[in-house]
């Protein structure tokens, strides 16, 4: 190409761009260009006719242009559309040489009525045009300014294929790889496998590294059906590392039976050349024998270095009144929930409290560690967890080893028979026993004070068996609740009766001990609502009645008969026989003792009496030398026999009238017993004491009476025959009957309600002491006769009141007597003489009728 040609092409270049150089620095908007250059591109006209600047410049391009502004874009406006759409302000924006054309406003201004359909064909027109004058651009403009350059763009494409072709051969390469992985992704899991098990080992996710073992085992057999590849020792490695180590957890007892089972399961997929299960009752069977054993041994030391302390053995020797007064707090707090609380410094309840701690221990021990034991021996035992046999896989079974089965039910029993034999020695042979039979041994060495050589008594002792019997029985339940096999259940019932027998067997034989002295507990305190009892009577019936719930609830506390009965919640297990027998002899025997240390306590020693209840007589006891009853003057000195015996009696009345009626009836409801007979028996024996104490006391009160009546009928001078007519009653009788009085008086200080009871009886032993002096008299004359009627009248009118079928039969004898000795001289009046004696008998009675009121009937 021509030079000319080449700046031509240069110079036109720059007019239809509107540029000063070829390679102008900045942008220029048309807004910046000079006048001129619009002037050219809208093709002014002065008259039609075109300048010679303007015919100069002229060219393709401003044809082009010009062209372009008049003619429709779209092709479906014929001519000049400038003129046709009378277009004059938005000329600039609908030229398409104008960097401000708007496409969207040349729309609007030159096809604003075009259809949808036109416009579609005017679009497709548009792109062929353009198409045609982007060629002919190319052709004007391939080589300008292009050369520097294409020959840049050579020697990149040089550069570019000696780095690309590399890289294309190592893509080849690359997808090669990728189909050979693409063909081996299946197998990716086995080629991973060594590291991925340890690092599952390492992190501990066993559960993942089995599973990923058995896909391996899988991969494994699909890749090589007939052979094992030799290389697979780190996946065997890794496989019995994992058994290793879950075999190990298997022993450790502290993870739960479900992560027990979990880990067997783990070893059963990691075909695993042993029984886990096996392994792992094995190991918890060693386990839960030696925990309970060191349990055992701790709770022991316990019990055995608390009876050994100075605290323990100083309480020992602890003074009469003392246990006298612990014994009745004891008593009065037994039923109260605050009781442990209360006495929880006491060195007794202390041990109480440690052999009852040790018994929850051992109990709570067994049902923490052998219902999962059992679980996991019954799922095996029943085929339910061992790794699938080719038997079970024919016939659904899986068979287990006979001998397995026995030595699953063997240790079941020997831990059973461990948590019984504990028990036995703990409750039987060592622990509670142990200071009862120091008790015995010594027992002989004091036979006066047996209780001095015992600290524990009757109801704290049944106290504390009663938290324990049921303890153990709420375990054994609870173990009945497992529906163990093999016998193992029928160890439990065993305990259980043996340990219910002892503990009846304690309980009555402290209640017995401490009926036969409970007499010592006696401090005479009168009761506030009837003062002719004493306290001690109620006291009596709460300790009996304790102590007979008490050993009732051993003997009848439920354990299951067989071992595959269920409990009921409102039904009691039949008692034993013997047991029931047990307690009813040990319920009578410690009233008999009671009772009979009612009439020691009565006939005591005065001397002793006082010494003891100074000794034994607790906070808020009234002294011995008076017993005060709210304000009144109320004194009563127990230290002289009468009052001692006229409160026995008093307190035999309450026990015959209510409180042994209450006793016989708690005991048939209790127990069930019908006790009409043995209660009749008693009876008899209440009445016979009462007797023996009531006849004493009439017999030392006649003897004043009797003595006076004696001396003054045989001995008082008096010539019954020759004697004159009476004038009065002879001082004998009134002193008779003034001893009466004081018998009167005391008997109404101390117990009221004998007062009839015994001036009736003294008025037989009266009328009694007469007939007797009166038949030693062989002969009455008148005046003796009549004297002698007197006085019998007037003892019999001053005693009315007294008066019994029995005195009044004595006073007709002693009549007959006087009447048979008597000896009439003849001629006399008797029924004159008999109104003057009635007289005479009238003015006796009224002058001494201040003396005797205490005998006159109340109105």
């Amino acid at each position: 190409m021509s030079s000319a040609i080449k700046d031509i092409q240069e110079i036109e270049l720059l007019r239809h761009y509107h540029l000063d150089k070829v390679n102008p620095d900045t942008w220029v908007d048309e807004e910046d260009l000079p006048s001129w250059v619009h002037d050219d591109d809208i093709n002014t006209e002065h008259d039609g006719q075109t300048t010679p600047r303007d015919r100069r410049n002229y060219s393709t391009d401003d044809e082009t242009s010009t062209l372009s502004e008049q003619v429709d874009l779209l092709g479906l406006v014929k001519g000049n559309i400038l003129k046709s759409k009378n277009v004059r302000g938005d000329a600039h924006l609908i030229s398409s040489t104008q960097k401000s054309f708007n496409p969207q406003r040349y729309l609007y201004v030159v096809h604003a009525d075009s259809s949808y359909d036109d416009l579609c064909v005017g679009v497709d027109q548009l792109k062929a045009s353009m198409d045609q004058r982007s060629s002919a651009l190319k052709v004007l403009a391939q080589d300008w300014g292009t050369q520097r350059l294409n020959s840049i763009l050579r020697e990149s494409y040089g550069k570019a294929h000696e780095v690309i072709n590399p890289l294309l051969e190592r893509r080849e390469k690359i997808e090669k790889l990728r189909s050979t992985v693409g063909l081996l992704e299946p197998y990716r899991l086995f080629f991973n496998l060594p590291n991925t098990l340890q690092e599952s080992i390492k992190q501990g996710k066993y559960q993942q590294a089995a599973r990923d073992y058995n896909k391996g085992k899988v991969l494994l057999a699909q890749a090589f059906p007939t052979s094992t590849p030799s290389g697979l020792s780190n996946d065997n490695a890794s496989s019995s590392l994992i058994e290793t180590k879950r075999k190990s957890q298997l022993e450790e007892p502290w993870r739960g039976m479900e992560e027990h089972e979990r880990n067997i399961r783990l070893l059963f997929e990691l075909d695993t050349t042993t029984d886990p299960v096996w392994h792992c009752l094995s190991s918890q069977f060693r386990w839960i024998k030696k925990i309970m054993a060191e349990s055992y041994d701790e709770q022991t030391i316990l019990v055995e270095e608390l009876r050994k302390s100075e605290e323990y053995l100083q309480s020992l020797n602890l003074t009469m009144s003392g246990r006298t007064d612990l014994f009745k707090q004891i008593l009065g707090a037994v039923n109260s929930n605050e009781f442990e609380n209360m006495f929880a410094k006491e060195p007794e309840v202390k041990v109480w409290l440690a052999i009852y701690a040790g018994v929850k221990t051992l109990s709570e021990l067994l049902l923490r560690l052998l219902p999962d034991f059992w679980k996991l021996a019954t799922a095996y035992m029943e085929g339910k967890i061992q790794k699938v046999q080719t038997q079970k896989r024919r016939t659904g079974v899986n068979v287990v080893d006979p001998q397995r089965v026995v030595q699953c039910h063997e240790m079941v029993k020997e831990i059973v028979e461990l948590y019984s034999s504990q028990m036995s020695f703990m409750l039987i042979d060592s622990l509670v026993l142990e200071p009862h039979e120091k008790h015995n041994d010594q027992q002989g060495e004091d036979q006066e004070h047996p209780e001095a050589l015992r600290r524990e008594n009757s109801v704290m002792t049944a106290f504390f068996l009663g938290k324990i019997v049921t303890e153990v029985s709420n375990c054994v339940n609870d173990v009945n609740g497992l529906s163990l096999r093999g016998g193992a259940f029928l160890i439990l019932m065993d305990m259980m009766q043996r340990i219910r027998w002892k503990f009846i067997e304690i309980v009555c034989e402290y209640w017995g001990e401490d009926a036969k002295v409970f007499y010592r507990h006696e401090d005479w305190t009168l009761q506030t609502e009837n003062s002719q009892i004493t306290l001690f009577v109620g006291l009596f019936y709460q300790f009996h009645e304790y102590c007979l719930r008490s050993a009732y609830k051993y003997a009848s506390i439920w354990t299951a008969a067989t071992e595959d009965s269920v409990p009921s919640d409102d039904v009691l297990a039949v008692v034993p026989v013997q047991f029931t027998e047990k307690v009813r002899k040990t319920f009578l025997d410690a009233l008999y003792s009671f009772l009979d240390g009612l009439v020691h306590l009565a006939f005591a020693d005065a001397e002793r009496t006082n010494s003891h209840n100074q000794d034994g007589g607790h906070a808020g006891a009234v002294s011995l030398d008076t017993l005060q009853e709210g304000r009144g003057a109320k004194t009563i000195d127990i230290t002289q026999l009468d009052s001692r015996i006229l409160i026995t009696i008093s307190n035999l009345n309450e026990l015959r009238s209510v409180t042994i009626s209450k006793l016989l009836k708690d005991f048939e409801r209790t127990c069930t017993i019908s006790m009409a007979d043995d209660g009749k028996t008693l009876m008899e024996v209440v009445d016979q004491l009462d007797s023996i104490l009531f006849d004493d006391y009439i017999k030392r009160k006649t003897v004043v009476a009797s003595r006076l009546l004696t001396d003054g009928i045989l001995y008082g001078g008096i010539d019954w025959y020759s004697a004159s007519k009476p004038t009065g009653v002879n001082s004998y009788m009134y002193e008779a009957l003034l001893s009466l009085v004081v018998v009167h008086a005391q008997i109404s200080e101390i117990a009221p309600p004998l007062v009839s009871r015994a001036l009736s009886a003294l008025l037989v032993n009266m009328a009694q002491d007469c007939l007797k002096c009166f038949q030693q008299v062989e002969r009455f004359g008148m005046g003796g006769m009549l004297q002698a009627t007197l006085e019998m009248e007037f003892m019999n009118h001053t005693l009315s009141q007294y008066q019994t079928p029995s005195s009044d039969e004595i006073l007709q004898i002693i009549y007959g007597t006087i009447d048979r000795a008597y000896q009439s001289e003849g001629g006399e009046n008797l029924q004159a003489e008999m109104a003057a004696l009635k007289k005479v008998l009238s003015d006796a009675r009224r002058a001494t009728q201040i003396q005797f009121m205490c005998f006159k009937k109340p109105k």
